[in-house]
């Protein structure tokens, strides 16, 4: 199982935050397929701020494959972090990408999570890869707001 990260995360794009608001904001991350993608593989889109919730979640992507499906949520270990990661599906289960669209957080609870002290990693794990396109483009934009106290 290999580890991508999106161009904002190798580029070190600083993590918005709204401190001492509670305003959404609105971070995206940009994924370019690779040749030799695998099932299994997992992507670290977008950092979830240290005490932010999540208020939506939307992947547009280009048609990436023959056969494309991906699990997205919340990824093992704080953000930008090396070495094995695994990923939930506390947003999207089973998304099929291999044509283009349009996908929406679909998951119970997915607006729920509770904040932690950390920040996070939200990207996606392909679960079934069969001819993947390369060059083709996949964006995930995370709307998030700080927690408010005692809700």
């Amino acid at each position: 199982m290999a580890l991508f990260k999106a161009t904002q995360v190798v580029n070190k794009q600083q993590v918005m935050t709204a401190d001492r608001a509670s305003d959404v904001i609105v971070i995206f991350g940009d994924f370019t397929i690779p040749a030799g993608i695998a099932s299994n593989d997992v992507v670290e889109m977008v950092p979830l701020p240290a005490g932010y919730v999540p208020v939506d979640v939307t992947v547009d992507n280009a048609a990436l494959g023959t056969t494309m499906t991906c699990d997205v949520g919340l990824l093992s270990g704080d953000f930008d972090s090396t070495g094995a990661r695994t990923c939930g599906a506390q947003f999207m289960a089973a998304q099929a990408g291999q044509t283009a669209g349009i996908k929406k957080l679909a998951v119970a609870g997915g607006t729920r999570i509770a904040p932690t002290a950390n920040t996070r990693g939200i990207g996606f794990a392909f679960t079934t890869v069969a001819t993947p396109t390369a060059g083709a483009v996949v964006r995930l934009t995370l709307q998030c707001r700080p927690a408010v106290e005692g809700v």
